[in-house]
């Protein structure tokens, strides 16, 4: 494990942020290319998707690289991070790829 997030945390993104907003981020694609180059084992997948009593909609992945696996979530959100009250099936797939 140790491994794995020190050679990850080593390569430099630096020329790689974008912008949207305030907010900088670094492309999906991009990530999972440098993921592909060190680990191309590497696995993910979506669990089932969480809705909530306000209409709006949780997503959950986990990502398994050597063995370790670890999950993380998103609320499906709009441009302005926002929660997004009946996501079209469009919202929650680009929610998926963030």
């Amino acid at each position: 494990m140790d491994n794995i997030w020190k050679k990850l945390s080593a390569i430099d993104v630096s020329a790689k942020i974008e912008k949207k907003g305030r907010l900088n981020y670094l492309s999906w694609a991009w990530a999972w290319g440098e993921l592909m180059d060190n680990y191309p084992s590497a696995t993910y997948s979506f669990l089932p998707n969480e809705y909530h009593v306000d209409d709006s909609v949780t997503v959950h992945c986990t990502l398994t690289v050597e063995g370790l696996t670890r999950s993380m979530w998103l609320p499906v959100m709009d441009n302005k991070n926002n929660s997004v009250s009946n996501p079209t099936s469009r919202q929650i797939s680009d929610t998926k790829m963030r």
